[in-house]
């Protein structure tokens, strides 16, 4: 944002500032609103793959099935503890 414009963006400082630096302020909103919801749609899609990924086993997949023993041996150990 514009290092001349206040940062706090209460009514008060917002009535004091002109029309052109209202007009900056809701453009940089909206390119932080772009980018954010991009990273969002990011992360969105990231949690899918890794929800996908996590489900996958020898039976469901191209995995050999001794990874699936050290998953089953791994809860194993935890649930002794």
């Amino acid at each position: 944002m514009n290092q001349n414009l206040p940062q706090d963006l209460d009514r008060e400082s917002l009535n004091q500032l002109s029309k052109e630096e209202l007009v900056e302020i809701i453009i940089e909103q909206g390119k932080a609103i772009c980018e954010l919801q991009k990273t969002i749609l990011e992360l969105h899609l990231e949690v899918e793959r890794l929800k996908v990924s996590r489900d996958l086993d020898s039976s469901t997949s191209s995995k050999p099935s001794s990874g699936d023993i050290l998953k089953k041996s791994g809860n194993k150990k935890a649930s002794m503890l």
